[in-house]
């Protein structure tokens, strides 16, 4: 009768153990690539972001703050971004899983 009393709260500190511990995962694994990853492009030019491995699709909501640089496009593979005029600007789009990936896009 006592061990079923105890289950309950055994489970919590299991979860909250793992909970921990993937948190602190997930917190390590930005650490390498920290900054935005740096795309060249020329005028017209696309950068597939899907197959560069950088982010895991399907991304979701792609921004680029200068949109006279470099602008989100849809490609067969996924996500892109293609060089509009030179310059240099970030875009960014939400992962399928994880936090947003930057991209800092210059275009000559």
């Amino acid at each position: 009768m006592k061990m079923r009393a105890y289950s309950p709260v055994i489970a919590l500190v299991i979860a909250g153990a793992l909970g921990m511990i993937f948190q602190a995962h997930a917190q390590d694994a930005g650490s390498p690539g920290d900054g935005p990853y740096p795309v060249a492009l020329v005028v017209g030019e696309t950068f597939d972001a899907c197959n560069s491995g950088q982010i895991v699709c399907p991304a979701r909501v792609p921004i680029c703050d200068d949109p006279k640089v470099a602008v989100p496009v849809d490609l067969p593979g996924g996500l892109g971004f293609q060089g509009v005029g030179p310059g240099t600007t970030l875009c960014s789009a939400a992962s399928a899983v994880g936090p947003r990936r930057i991209f800092r896009i210059t275009v000559r």
